[in-house]
């Protein structure tokens, strides 16, 4: 056991992903037209609220990314991010574009140009249309590792509760603009995201520095956030969907993973620290990955021949298969692989 790694993340992180699994399987698909069958009414009713495990993964990665800036090497940090993020990203690239030309169906094609610049992870900052939509997580967290980057580099990690509190400050008041409901601000990650990563930086800091009153003050502002960016964000996903949204359910949910993470943050000994939980953690990244235009695609391709909650079902375990085999034969060796080149180009 690594006692280094917080084993209830691992489980929350799978939580999450599932979460969001569901939600385009079961709500996006057919309200967006996207894979108009199955249809899952009743179960949407559900369903529809499951996006929140975008808010789960904000505050996680909030969390954990300062266990990567801990050294306070910026290099280090770099090759970190790099080994974590780009290999089973550029797998799941190639399969979704393949997947694309596989099922030849018209919301969903892919040109070489799209497919080239993509596997850069760069494309929402050059305007390019995503292989998948999940991928727009990405560009924001890009964005927020560049931001702790410049800090370990001129060394700013020590005004870290400062900063956090200027954001989350930031967001509350910006939620109440205009900015709060402008498309490219809401990409871009500010107002309604980059809260969520300060809110998981917080909780970090509770866990590795002790708490105190001034930390105390961080959490309420936390809590104020969350509830604030889910009033909000109900009304934009009415807007969108031209569905039902209640606010206490969005804004329930959220503090409810939040009081969750905030207890492994305040406790010493880990609740639900089991290393078990690892293997169902790195399934996380390749199922987000791979999840959203290939199952899609495949609803559309088998719905009239399989009934809908089976299909949905088989799917679902499909893509839980896939992203352990992405991750065991593809994500790790090529880590390992890009780790050694990379440390000893690092020493050289």
């Amino acid at each position: 056991m690594n006692n280094n790694r917080f084993y209830e993340i691992d489980l929350l992180r799978l939580i999450s992903a599932v979460l969001v699994v569901l939600f385009h399987y079961t709500f996006v698909g057919s309200a967006l037209d996207f894979a108009p069958q199955p249809r899952t009414d009743a179960f949407g009713e559900y369903g529809r609220y499951m996006y929140l495990g975008i808010n789960f993964f904000f505050i996680i990665s909030g969390f954990v990314i300062l266990l990567s800036a801990e050294d306070g090497k910026p290099r280090q940090f770099i090759i970190s991010r790099f080994i974590r993020l780009y290999p089973a990203y550029w797998l799941c690239v190639v399969l979704t574009a393949a997947a694309a030309v596989l099922f030849n169906q018209p919301a969903f094609q892919v040109s070489w140009s799209h497919f080239l610049i993509n596997l850069t992870m760069l494309q929402s900052g050059f305007g390019v249309p995503l292989v998948d939509g999940v991928y727009w997580t990405l560009w924001i967290e890009l964005k927020f590792y560049a931001l702790v980057l410049v800090m370990i580099w001129l060394r700013l990690l020590r005004f870290l509760p400062w900063f956090c509190g200027a954001v989350l400050i930031a967001s509350i008041i910006a939620l109440g603009t205009p900015l709060a409901v402008n498309v490219e601000h809401f990409v871009a990650g500010f107002p309604h995201w980059a809260g969520y990563f300060a809110c998981g930086c917080v909780l970090y800091l509770v866990k590795s520095r002790g708490f105190n009153w001034g930390y105390g003050v961080l959490l309420l502002l936390s809590v104020i956030f969350c509830v604030r960016q889910n009033q909000v964000f109900t009304q934009l996903m009415i807007g969108w969907y031209n569905e039902d949204f209640q606010t206490w359910v969005s804004v329930s949910s959220t503090l409810l993973f939040f009081a969750i993470l905030s207890i492994v943050a305040l406790r010493k000994n880990g609740l639900l620290r089991d290393p078990r939980f690892y293997y169902l953690g790195v399934l996380t990244y390749p199922l987000y990955l791979l999840h959203e235009n290939i199952g899609f695609m495949m609803f559309n391709a088998w719905h009239s021949l399989i009934p809908g909650p089976v299909l949905i079902g088989s799917v679902v375990i499909f893509m839980l298969i896939a992203a352990w085999l992405i991750h065991r034969w593809f994500e790790k060796p090529l880590q390992g692989f890009l780790k050694r080149i990379l440390m000893h180009t690092n020493r050289s």
